[in-house]
């Protein structure tokens, strides 16, 4: 699921794209649960979709997927309609690009999922 996990400063970099995408999607969430209006079910709907996904990307939990699915909760208001296009693009971007990279080393991915040291015994080599 993951190809890399990178430490350093490219992991410090997507823990803060991270942390960037989950602040945005929480305060867009909760503005979406406040708001009140004749087809309330609709304006609820992206806020419950995401609230779970966007702690998933902040403590970098099955980080792809769940940064898939705030992509597309954030489509989905954009579609219905609910906030500033520009703050849909900002949360899409960083929601696309946290995807396709990955969470890097400093996530509970890169403990559960990451780099593994295999040791390849002296006589490998089958014999016959």
């Amino acid at each position: 699921m993951f190809s890399t996990f990178p430490g350093g400063s490219p992991g410090f970099g997507l823990l803060i794209l991270r942390i960037a995408l989950s602040v945005t999607t929480l305060v867009r969430s909760a503005a979406y649960l406040s708001e009140s209006g004749g087809a309330a079910f609709l304006h609820w709907l992206p806020g419950f979709f995401m609230i779970a996904p966007a702690v998933f990307v902040l403590i970098g939990f099955l980080t792809p997927p769940s940064a898939a699915i705030v992509f597309t909760g954030g489509m989905l208001a954009a579609v219905l309609g609910q906030t500033s296009t520009a703050v849909e693009i900002y949360g899409t971007v960083l929601a696309a690009a946290i995807a396709l990279l990955g969470p890097g080393a400093f996530s509970v991915d890169a403990r559960l999922f990451g780099r593994r040291e295999i040791i390849i015994p002296k006589n490998s080599v089958a014999r016959e």
